[in-house]
């Protein structure tokens, strides 16, 4: 409120208390009693003043204005022949006998002003015997009147900040729940008021709030009921220390779905959503777009295989985003970063007390987190043998138990495992159960080492050599041809990670040209036997098609290093692919 605005209105916002003012100070006094504000305009009156409410007294106001001018009060004996009143248009017809006022001031400012004014001599000279008497008890008014007007601001201001406060609560993500010493409700947000269908933010309802001693972190798991509402809601209470039995403490919470939606978010490592995150144009990109897309609708479980670095997650973000639980949580775990001792109360959670060392409090493993949604098993060929037993009985029944406990628990979720290993491989070792393993391969999905699609070399050097060059705020020009034949000519053992890392290492070395040349490759690129391209070295050895090219090679690596488990490994290694790779390339050109 603007300063000058606001002291011409804040008297008339206190209208009705300002005439019970002047009622008392007339009855008092047995006189007449006038109220006026800064713009001069009569705010309450009595006897005659009392029709003339709101009406303007700018032409006979002058020892108003001047009170108000000064800041002081002013008493006038004689108003005809006092030269205050010289400038007064009324001062001829003026009747009155003698005018006793205050100024009304806060901080030092003049509100408005409150009068005595006398019409017969009587009254004169009832207020001149004692004037000092009605001028202390007028003085005494003006200040009542000022610090009514403070008390209106005041509470004007806190009513405007608390509603302020309470736009931002409602618009708060989370619920909000202000209880009182007895239990009851006494505020609640927007998002808590539609949680349990509450109309207004003022209704006081009564709910039951039960902690049912399971954590996640810093938040507990609380059973709430309301009428017919059930909820499972994750959050905290906190005390508040007030004296007023209405705030006893406060909770912020979050239902169970919303919450383990936000955490799917905190236990993924893989940046971007959807098929449109995933690169590549080549056939076999393209082939497994398409078998995610004809996944969407299902929830039967999948494996993805491939290896370091291929965009594992990616993909299995993506049959997530593509499929009808998009609205769900998406939950990874890294099976083969936990240690065992962790992974199972990571997984299936556990009661208070199950193990020494155990949070008091209990905690909610990832099955439950990943209810309704998808849970990502990265690194699955790390799993100890006794975790896979209990992970096949929840892909059979879709119950699991916490640690501690022996209440089954329901869950609806899609599992999504991955690996880098030859799990054929480990299961002859009997290092990885054959049951888990066909309960997991219903939908087998095979990701492509970069090597087996260069294709996509260009597509992605163009993504990532964008992508830094703004992170970076440098100006790229161009990559030169041969550095580009030495990308493209690469085996990239590490796939599109190592790519991605080497396309960030050239931009952070490239010259203020900007042109990425041969020198800011590192020596292992460099070091990479090349084939020429450029079309003018012609052989007399006829051209074959890449696929027998491709059979001939394969079939010589088999024949050199043996076709047992170990010798496969061996030839994969040298042909810079992947064995599950190899062993596809054998069945697919039906090498012996």
């Amino acid at each position: 409120m603007e300063k000058g605005k606001g002291r011409i209105t804040v008297l008339y916002a206190i209208e009705e208390s300002i005439r019970k003012f002047a009622h008392v100070i007339a009855v008092v006094v047995g006189i007449d009693v006038e109220v006026v504000g800064a713009d001069l305009k009569r705010i309450a009156g009595t006897g005659r003043y009392a029709e003339g409410d709101g009406k303007s007294i700018e032409d006979e106001g002058e020892v108003y204005r001047h009170a108000l001018k000064t800041g002081r009060p002013v008493c006038i004996d004689n108003p005809k022949n006092d030269p205050i009143c010289f400038n007064c248009k009324n001062r001829e017809g003026c009747e009155e006998k003698l005018t006793l006022c205050s100024p009304i001031l806060r901080d030092g400012e003049a509100l408005g002003v409150i009068g005595i004014i006398c019409f017969t001599e009587q009254d004169k000279r009832t207020i001149l015997k004692n004037r000092n008497n009605y001028g202390a008890f007028l003085s005494m008014m003006a200040d009542l009147i000022a610090a009514k007007a403070e008390d209106y601001n005041h509470i004007t201001e806190t009513t405007q900040t608390l509603d302020v406060l309470r736009q931002v609560m409602d618009v708060h993500a989370e619920g909000m729940f202000v209880f009182g010493a007895d239990g009851s409700v006494t505020y609640a947000n927007a998002h808590a008021r539609k949680e349990l269908g509450i109309e207004g933010p003022g209704d006081t309802v009564s709910v039951q709030l039960i902690p049912t001693g399971n954590t996640v972190g810093e938040a507990e798991e609380y059973e709430l009921h309301f009428g017919e509402h059930h909820l499972v809601i994750m959050g905290q209470v906190v005390d508040l220390k007030k004296d007023d039995p209405r705030f006893s403490r406060v909770m912020l919470f979050e239902t169970q779905t919303d919450f383990t939606r936000k955490m799917s978010s905190l236990t993924s490592s893989a940046a971007g959503e959807g098929l449109d995150a995933i690169l590549g144009m080549s056939p076999a990109i393209r082939r497994l777009k398409e078998q995610v897309m004809a996944i969407t609708t299902s929830s039967s479980t999948v494996l993805i295989s491939g290896k370091s670095g291929t965009g594992k997650e990616m993909f299995a973000r993506a049959i997530h985003h593509e499929s009808d639980r998009r609205e769900q949580p998406f939950v990874a775990i890294n099976c083969g970063a936990i240690p065992d001792t962790l992974l199972e109360s990571e997984l299936f959670g556990y009661t208070s007390g199950a193990f020494t060392g155990a949070s008091p409090g209990g905690r909610i493993g990832k099955f439950e987190l990943a209810h309704k949604g998808v849970l990502f098993l990265d690194e699955i060929s790390s799993m100890p043998l006794y975790l896979q037993v209990k992970l096949l009985r929840v892909l059979q029944e879709r119950k699991v138990e916490r640690l501690g406990a022996n209440k089954p628990i329901d869950v609806d979720i899609r599992v999504i495992a991955a690996t880098n290993d030859d799990l054929s491989e480990l299961i002859s070792k009997n290092m990885f159960r054959s049951d888990l393993y066909y309960r997991l391969n219903v939908i087998p999905l095979d990701i492509p080492p970069l090597c087996d699609r260069p294709e996509d070399i260009d597509l992605l050097a163009e993504y990532f050599l964008a992508k830094y060059s703004g992170r970076f705020n440098k100006r790229f020009r161009r990559i030169e041809g041969s550095t580009m034949d030495r990308l493209r000519g690469y085996a990239w053992p590490g796939n599109v990670r190592e790519f991605e890392n080497i396309i960030e290492f050239m931009v952070n070395m490239m010259p203020a040209d900007g042109i990425i040349g041969d020198s800011l490759l590192p020596p292992r690129i460099i070091d990479t036997p090349q084939t020429c391209t450029c079309g003018c070295c012609v052989s007399e050895t006829p051209v074959l098609p890449l696929k027998e090219v491709e059979k001939h090679v394969i079939a010589e690596a088999v024949k050199r290093f043996g076709s047992d488990t170990k010798g496969k490994r061996t030839a994969a290694t040298a042909l810079g692919i992947g064995v599950a790779t190899l062993y596809r390339k054998i069945r697919e050109y039906g090498i012996e």
